[in-house]
């Protein structure tokens, strides 16, 4: 039933179309071996393995592949590194469709600003994050320290740190890294013509 919905509303996001439907990990990856396949909306569990096998595979013959994990595993879901230049959304199943909609659509918009300037389409680490945690790396790019941010949102330097290690977790990175890819987000966010 789920993923007669998820079909049905796949179909109605212009610029997609909806190459084929897989139920498990060996018909996804037969089906992403036969079609040209670039986007992947995939759950991480699946009847007959781990959905992340069929992302590691259609990755090896198509490395501007790009994915979506959509599944009730998405809270705990940690990328592996060889895996996170590929995924452009973590979503939980209890969100609405509209937030998948707008990950995709967001997708779709940096292809098209990809194509144009001839670059290759980069990481969003916003599309992968909660509301709390695209709040807390947000002001790790703005340069707050642990106890700064506590007193912004008004929580315990202890949240800041869980907060920061899920960050760490999601994104690949920690310490210096994290601080670079959340201050590119930030630069990134700002928009043109600001001075800063």
């Amino acid at each position: 039933m789920f993923l007669q919905l998820l079909v049905g509303m796949l179909r109605t996001i212009p610029g997609i179309h909806l190459a084929a439907v897989a139920q498990g990990v060996r018909e996804a990856v037969q089906t992403c071996r036969a079609l040209p396949v670039d986007l992947l909306v995939l759950d991480l569990a699946l009847p007959d393995g781990d959905g992340l096998e069929v992302l590691r595979d259609v990755a090896r013959r198509r490395p501007d592949v790009d994915c979506i994990v959509l599944s009730s595993g998405a809270a705990a879901f940690a990328c592996p590194q060889s895996l996170f230049r590929h995924m452009r959304g973590i979503i939980d199943k209890t969100q609405t469709y509209e937030r998948l909609a707008a990950v995709i659509g967001d997708v779709l918009r940096r292809r098209n600003a990809a194509n144009a300037d001839h670059q290759p389409c980069a990481v969003d680490a916003r599309t992968l994050l909660r509301p709390r945690e695209l709040e807390v790396f947000q002001l790790i790019g703005q340069g707050l320290k642990t106890s700064e941010i506590g007193r912004r949102m008004g929580i315990s330097n202890n949240t800041v740190e869980t907060h920061r290690k899920n960050l760490a977790s999601k994104l690949n990175a920690s310490g210096a890294e994290l601080v670079r890819l959340a201050t590119i987000s930030i630069q990134t966010s700002l928009p043109r013509g600001d001075g800063r």
